[in-house]
């Protein structure tokens, strides 16, 4: 495993649930940071058949966008949009670092009939 750092991507766009975050705090350096849980279930299609995937993931978001994931609800879904790295330099655990962060809006559709 290469050790050098280069220009590769890294770029992942995922429709979640957030599970469970932590209170709004500063680092050393005075940046907002929020750790977060979140949960995706979905399907995806691998040579020609539906796979379902479900995971959790830890998340992390830093200045602005630590402000949008404190405001955000536990249960509800968002689409979060990010890179992957180590959660630390001692730990091969990846975790997400969240740089957008939007609320997934379902339309509810009722029945006509009922009106």
């Amino acid at each position: 495993m290469s050790t050098h750092a280069s220009a590769v991507a890294n770029r992942l766009i995922l429709d979640v649930c957030l599970l469970e975050k932590d209170t709004l705090r500063n680092t050393l350096a005075g940046v907002p940071v929020v750790e977060a849980v979140f949960a995706h279930a979905g399907a995806q299609t691998e040579i020609g058949v539906e796979r379902q995937t479900q995971f959790e993931l830890a998340g992390v978001a830093m200045g602005e966008v630590a402000s949008v994931l404190d405001a955000a609800h536990v249960g509800l879904h968002y689409r979060v949009q990010g890179f992957l790295n180590r959660k630390s330099l001692k730990s091969l655990k990846l975790r997400l670092h969240v740089t957008h962060m939007t609320p997934i809006v379902v339309d509810v559709l009722h029945d006509s009939t009922t009106d």
